[in-house]
């Protein structure tokens, strides 16, 4: 005789879609339970996924200078980093700075140079990139065709779902999924000519979201000064995947 643990399919998922994190799992939703010579365990799993539209669009871009001096290619990028900074917090848009790198490059020098002539400088190069988020897409398009057209550069364009969105679409998903699993282990436990009578363990996986390719920077040049680029939003699928043990005996 082997002693474990059965839990409910409504516990489980009680347990599972609570708001705040328990660590372990609650005795009182656990019962003991002995499972007896003519009962045997089934391994099963069940995925459910759906396809959602994104709730926030996401843009990254970068201010960029050169310069013989590092000060003064340094200095542009601070500049315009901050004329965009103030623009965007304008409109109450989330916006973040992210990596600030400065570089020196050297020119290919001539095969040949003329008598006299001096080879050409090294350059400083130096660029900044910020994040912009939103919820409303018209906003950060417009935003985003202002600062192309004061001289920052569009890397990276496309829609996410927020944390928020992809927690509520997979606590929907995780009941949808703990649900089929039930009638799954009630169906074969019929087709062995068994009764279904529990669960001895059920686990929880998130699939994750699959997520497209945001626009690149090589894809974005054509945009005009000033003009806000166009988007289409389309549908990411968030998917969970539930797995158990289910306990069948014998009629």
């Amino acid at each position: 005789m082997a002693t474990i643990r059965v839990l409910s399919v409504a516990a489980v998922a009680a347990f599972l879609l609570a708001p705040v994190l328990i660590s372990g799992i609650a005795a009182a939703q656990t019962a003991q339970r002995v499972l007896p010579d003519d009962a045997t365990l089934l391994a099963l799993n069940e995925q459910a996924e759906r396809d959602v539209t994104p709730d926030t669009i996401r843009a990254r871009l970068v201010a960029q200078a050169s310069s013989e001096q590092a000060a003064a290619a340094q200095a542009s990028v601070n500049a315009a980093m901050a004329r965009a900074l103030a623009r965007v917090r304008s409109v109450g848009l989330d916006v973040e700075t992210g990596g600030y790198s400065t570089w020196q490059e050297a020119p290919a020098r001539p095969q040949a140079l003329p008598a006299g002539a001096k080879p050409p400088a090294p350059v400083w190069r130096a660029q900044q990139s910020m994040i912009l988020t939103a919820k409303e897409d018209a906003k950060l398009l417009d935003v985003v065709g202002i600062l192309q057209g004061e001289g920052l550069a569009l890397q990276e364009l496309g829609y996410m779902i927020s944390r928020e969105q992809q927690r509520a679409v997979q606590d929907d998903l995780v009941a949808e999924a703990l649900q089929r699993l039930t009638a799954r282990a009630q169906r074969a436990a019929a087709a062995l000519g068994m009764d279904f009578a529990g669960w001895a363990r059920i686990g929880v996986h998130g699939g994750g979201v699959s997520r497209p390719m945001l626009m690149r920077a090589a894809e974005a040049k054509g945009v005009a000064a000033g003009v806000p680029p166009v988007t289409a939003a389309g549908e990411q699928t968030v998917s969970m995947t539930v797995d158990g043990e289910a306990i069948l005996k014998r009629r």
